[in-house]
């Protein structure tokens, strides 16, 4: 004959399920919460569903370049990497920006305007970074990734 399982045996079976449960999510968070940071290469835009959204481009060779659809490249310089998700930007004309890099984007601080703008990632599709317009405007950097 079987032998019935009593409350007390039952609530120790359900306590060690939840127990190894919530080992298990623990686990799954902290590899999630201490996984490197995806690269930074790539195109991260403010708005890409209106024209007048903000581009930022990182070849993942140390340059950036920051554009609009409308009014075409407004900086193009050099990205250092500062460890952890930080860099400094430093565009040909002397503009300095800090860039804070997070698993959904960049946030960049313009230093000139005392402004933070957050840049979320855009997908890839293909080797294109997304500029429109004339080639003539591109830096010569992105000329040969067209």
């Amino acid at each position: 004959m079987r032998q019935k399982l009593t409350a007390a045996q039952w609530a120790i079976i359900v306590l060690g399920i939840g127990l190894m449960i919530s080992l298990m999510a623990n686990v799954w968070l902290y590899q999630q919460r201490n996984a490197p940071l995806p690269a930074l290469r790539g195109t991260y835009c403010t708005d890409a569903s209106a024209p007048g959204g903000m581009y930022l481009i990182f070849d993942g060779e140390s340059r950036f370049c920051r554009y609009t659809q409308t009014e075409g490249v407004l900086d193009d310089g050099t990205c250092e990497d500062l460890g952890e998700g930080r860099y400094a930007l430093r565009s040909e004309e002397g503009r300095e920006f800090g860039a804070v890099q997070n698993r959904d984007g960049v946030y960049l601080f313009d230093s000139e305007e005392h402004d933070v703008s957050f840049f979320p990632k855009l997908k890839k599709f293909g080797t294109a970074y997304g500029m429109f317009g004339s080639v003539d405007d591109w830096p010569d950097w992105l000329r040969a990734g067209t």
